[in-house]
């Protein structure tokens, strides 16, 4: 049970400056401003990499710093299974982890992105240097949520069974109390276990979001039937970029986004058309325009051939088979191709070559795709491996 002097010392504790009122109050409504500058900015695709850190600056500074990890709703839970046979305290936690729910359900996983300080640190811990493994076989596979789930079931007992006062150094939230509360042990040990879940993040990608957070385990189940997703549109090439970089497995056309932090890689790199080498298409359009000059000395067939086999060499490394059908589809005017420098190559085609184009084999292209692909996949251009680069900070060659 916990009295009413504990009650006390934990108002203290996250608002020892709460005299200053007008600051907390500001503090809570610029922190549900980033969230919903968030929200708006990633419906639009106008999210950077300076805006993301900003924001995400913005969460620690006000978030962590000034109300010393508020909103802390791992707090709450912990609270709640403390009190669960003291019906009367119940009402209120309720109340405040069904509004955070009810944020998820609405908005997503905005909140854990984004709004929440520890969050927010763990995000930017995991730009410092951020490099996707470039597997070109990486499928989609349910995640196991066991180690989610065993640390919210060990979170519910001790809490239960030694109470809250005995379970505050387990929350890393608490960790940022230590500018407030510098010689308190109990924030002391939750500081340490904040400063080894950012080193952690450098390298695995939210820890505790995604494996210890008991606000994060609940959060996951609401977030899969929010309608605020980011989704595919008509336009999608399916070349799978977003599938290789998504740290979570949840750009997956088929994943339900339960654990979508918002992070951005997905739409960033898909915007960057990645697999696209400017100076290459000036190679292959150089040589349109070679050929357009010296017509009748250079033979036809074998310079469409050889632009033809180019612009494979630019499509899509592991679904270039299927790409080349959407090539086909150009050539033949039924769909123009989504990347806008293809498209003039391919209208500068159907002027030079219209004949060839009608006797276009696609399956001997495919067959030669097939021939060369396991030799195409054990080089990956320096283009591409530049792209592959997104936190912030470049790993040096």
């Amino acid at each position: 049970m916990i009295n009413q002097n504990f009650d006390e010392w934990i108002r203290s504790l996250y608002f020892p400056h709460n005299n200053i009122f007008i600051l907390i109050i500001l503090s809570f409504v610029i922190l549900i401003s980033v969230g919903l500058f968030a929200v708006i900015l990633i419906h639009n695709q106008k999210l950077n990499n300076k805006l993301k850190v900003v924001l995400l600056s913005i969460s620690f500074i006000f978030g962590g710093i000034i109300l010393g990890g508020v909103p802390n709703v791992v707090l709450v839970i912990q609270h709640i299974f403390a009190d669960i046979l003291f019906p009367n305290r119940l009402v209120s936690l309720l109340i405040r982890i069904s509004i955070f729910l009810g944020l998820t359900l609405v908005f997503g996983r905005i909140f854990c992105g984004y709004v929440c300080p520890l969050g927010a640190m763990q995000e930017m811990a995991s730009m410092i240097r951020f490099k996707p493994k470039f597997d070109y076989d990486r499928k989609f596979w349910k995640k196991k949520n066991y180690l989610r789930w065993g640390f919210f079931i060990f979170y519910a007992i001790a809490s239960m069974i030694w109470g809250l006062e005995a379970t505050l150094f387990m929350n890393p939230i608490n960790g940022f109390l230590i500018y407030w509360t510098p010689l308190n042990v109990v924030i002391f040990i939750a500081f340490i276990i904040f400063l080894l879940t950012m080193l952690i993040s450098i390298f695995i990608y939210r820890p505790y979001c995604r494996f210890s957070c008991p606000f994060g385990a609940l959060a996951f189940l609401f977030g899969k039937v929010s309608p605020l997703k980011i989704r595919r549109t008509p336009n999608c090439i399916e070349c799978g970029i977003c599938e290789k970089i998504c740290p979570t497995l949840e750009g997956f056309d088929i994943s339900e986004k339960g654990e979508c932090y918002y992070c951005y890689r997905c739409i960033d790199f898909c915007t960057n058309e990645m697999f696209i080498d400017t100076g290459k298409i000036a190679q292959i359009n150089r040589l349109l325009t070679t050929y357009s000059l010296d017509f009748d000395s250079i033979s036809k067939d074998k310079y469409f051939d050889q632009i033809i086999k180019s612009i494979i060499r630019l499509l899509i490394p592991y679904k270039r088979s299927r790409a080349l059908e959407q090539f086909n589809d150009a050539l033949n005017n039924k769909k123009d191709m989504s990347q806008e420098a293809i498209q003039n190559i391919v209208i500068r085609l159907r002027t030079i070559f219209p004949k060839e184009i009608e006797q276009f084999n696609l399956s001997n292209y495919k067959n030669w795709i097939i021939e060369n692909e396991s030799r195409w996949k054990e080089k990956i251009e320096p283009i591409h491996l530049d792209k592959l680069f997104y936190g912030l900070k470049k790993e040096t060659q």
